[in-house]
């Protein structure tokens, strides 16, 4: 799983700062926060679903994992991801895919 930086939008963040990531094969992962917002794009020929893992409990019982549905050829846009809920004991959230291929994705929050 690889494990990728949270962009900060800023009035002078370059198109480079804001660059999505390539998913991988075997899922990612990027810090949780409730000010960080997830930007999903499929360019495949069919949806694509991501399954983003919820380690968080409420008084005990497991909270059930969040799928999104990226359309073919489309996006979603998903947030905020609160380390409570979505973190685990490194305050990371875990992505999987039913495949990565055309998928590409960001995590960002606004900056100063």
């Amino acid at each position: 799983m690889a494990t990728v930086g949270t962009g900060v939008i800023t009035r002078a963040a370059s198109t480079s700062d804001l660059s999505p990531n390539a998913a991988s094969a075997s899922g990612d992962k990027f810090t949780a926060g409730h000010d960080v917002w997830l930007f999903l794009e499929n360019t495949s020929g069919a949806p694509i679903t991501v399954t983003v893992t919820t380690p968080g409990t409420v008084r005990g019982q497991a909270i059930a994992d969040l799928t999104i549905s990226v359309p073919a050829g489309g996006y979603a846009v998903r947030g905020p991801w609160p380390a409570d809920t979505f973190g685990d004991a490194g305050g990371l959230v875990s992505l999987t895919y039913s495949t990565h291929t055309g998928l590409s994705f960001g995590a960002w929050k606004v900056g100063a």
